[in-house]
């Protein structure tokens, strides 16, 4: 029975493919086979196109893996002979790598035929003449070292491109985001006015509440906004949420570019950002304020992007069963007057694990808003003195966490001085630790100031914030009743949700249980005595910024008439 060969055909670029590389290779392996009475074997196709043999892609993701892992497997049967136009083509790594690939295909039984020089190993040739084995090594240590330096090279060039990309130079490449594009010179990118326009309204409609999913509806049935043309991924054309959340994410919007690198076929970023390298698309303010809102939406539970419906609870992620600390969710079990919208106990509808009976949602909306206006801000925040007594705490930590990092910077300076002038690998060795420690001690400093320095500037501004917050809130909910049409509406009430979530950290109800039971009602700041209610005996309400005061509605043991 003649023997089988395989031709493994490797090139690790295009241009190679385009080129005589392929027919070349194919050629030398079928003259080969012809020349030495062998069947050449068509079954499996040993062809890695753009994979790089320097790096191991051949091996870990392409054909000749699989070709290994038959050998491995004994489905490639001993005597067969694996047909290469040079070494190169089967490694380029480095030399123990591929020495180690080289001598498993031959302890397997498989003759390497390298057919550019007609050289022939297996385990007899070797074994009879070990020079082969030294020639072998030789042309592999050799393509290794010339696919380094060749790496070298080009990140050499790459890092050049980089230092230069920043600094009115040519741009790295021509890719851009799909609303730039490049101008013929190469040095700058100039905005397409439409495309432009469509992503600034993407983070308008986002900081308005509203989820990727709606965004995407909207933006492809408004005749008027530029959508993406087809490619190779977006067949179709048009918007995609996956697109929506990449450019909500990317600071490519106010200019910024990260520069990347293949490593071990991911990309992953090089260099620190590079700034003003692209024009903006949007100011820096609105950028952050929806990333504020999207870090804000992640920290909850569930789905906190934006519903595509009528927005129909307006507390979703903040309300809470006060008896038991569960998520209360919306229930809608029908048009009245048979059924209605609820707000249910998660443990007692799910775990029944909680006695909390359900609550009619629209009566403790129109409650909340209704009551808004008897709302205190003093009594919402710490006083005046005592905020200023906090402020006046903090400053002191900072004094002295300031004067601290003044002494560990001489003891830095002293410590590097030392370790530099010193001989004596002991004493190096003990500076050195210090050092390092004196860097750790620097480096907590550093990071409790910066949380002083941020608490001082929220006791300072949230007065003001929260006086901001709930005032927007009034006037929102104020306008829903001359809201004009159902889409007018949603707008509204998406925004109010929005205000809700920035301005209220938590709601807790706790329903009304049968029978009655009275509650001490008590003096302290903050409580409003204003409810009634059926349905719910009190609600506390934690404002951000509001420390642990709360305002608290206490139920009126007035009945209702239904």
């Amino acid at each position: 029975m003649q023997p089988r060969a395989f031709s493994y055909i490797r090139f690790s670029s295009p241009e190679q493919e385009k080129g005589d590389s392929l027919r070349r290779q194919i050629q030398l392996s079928e003259e080969y086979c012809k020349q030495h009475g062998l069947i050449l074997d068509d079954t499996l196709k040993l062809t890695d196109k753009g994979l790089s043999a320097y790096k191991g892609h051949h091996r870990t993701k392409g054909a000749l893996g699989e070709f290994l892992r038959l050998v491995e497997e004994g489905k490639i049967p001993p005597g067969s002979v694996l047909l290469v136009e040079n070494l190169d083509r089967l490694s380029r790594e480095q030399i123990l790598d591929a020495l180690n690939q080289f001598t498993s295909i031959i302890k397997a039984g498989i003759k390497i035929v390298t057919l550019q020089d007609g050289m022939e190993y297996d385990q007899e040739s070797i074994n009879q003449n070990w020079a082969q084995l030294i020639i072998s090594i030789t042309y592999m240590a050799r393509a290794h070292d010339e696919s380094e330096t060749k790496s070298k090279r080009i990140s050499a060039v790459w890092e050049n491109k980089r230092s230069k990309a920043g600094n009115g130079g040519k741009k790295l490449t021509a890719k851009a985001p799909a609303w730039l594009k490049l101008s013929q010179d190469r040095t700058k990118f100039i905005l397409i006015p439409e495309a432009a326009k469509a992503v600034e309204l993407i983070y308008r409609k986002k900081l308005a509440g509203k989820g990727t999913g709606r965004i995407e509806r909207e933006l492809n049935e408004d005749p008027n906004v530029w959508k993406p043309p087809k490619t190779g991924r977006n067949k179709t054309g048009g918007w995609r949420k996956s697109y929506i959340t990449k450019i909500l994410r990317t600071k490519a919007v106010i200019g910024e570019f990260q520069p990347h690198k293949l490593v071990d076929g991911k990309r992953q970023p090089i260099g620190d950002p590079i700034p003003d390298y692209f024009p903006p698309v949007i100011d820096k303010e609105l950028f952050y304020q929806v990333q504020a809102q999207l870090q804000a939406n992640a920290e909850k539970k569930g789905n906190a992007g934006g519903r595509t419906g009528k927005v129909s609870n307006l507390f979703t992620h903040v309300i809470k069963c006060g008896l038991c600390g569960y998520p209360m969710h919306f229930i809608n079990k029908g048009k009245p007057p048979k059924s209605r919208k609820y707000l249910v106990c998660d443990a007692s509808r799910r775990l029944k694990t909680c006695t909390a009976k359900p609550i009619r949602y629209e009566e403790f909306e129109q409650l909340f808003f209704d009551n808004f206006e008897e709302l205190d801000i003093s009594q919402l925040i710490p006083g005046e003195d005592e905020t200023q007594a906090r402020i006046n705490e903090l400053e002191k930590l900072l004094t002295v966490n300031r004067q601290r990092l003044l002494e560990i910077d001489s003891k830095v300076e002293n410590f590097s001085d030392t370790i530099g002038r010193t001989k004596d690998s002991r004493i190096r060795e003990q500076l050195e630790k210090k050092l390092s420690q004196a860097f750790d001690d620097k480096e907590r400093l550093e990071s409790e100031n910066k949380k002083f320095e941020r608490e001082i500037t929220e006791l300072r501004q949230q007065k003001a914030g929260l006086e901001k917050d709930i005032e927007q809130a009034k006037e929102i909910y104020q306008l829903l009743n001359s809201a004009q049409g159902e889409t007018e509406r949603i707008e509204l009430r998406l925004r109010l949700r929005q205000q809700i979530q920035k301005s209220i950290e938590w709601i807790k109800i706790y329903p009304l249980q049968e029978p009655y039971q009275e509650i001490q009602e008590t003096e302290e700041p903050g409580i409003v005595k204003i409810m009634k209610s059926k349905y719910i005996d009190k609600v506390r309400i934690k404002f951000r910024g509001s420390r642990d005061l709360r305002v608290l509605y206490l139920k009126n043991h007035a009945e209702l008439s239904e």
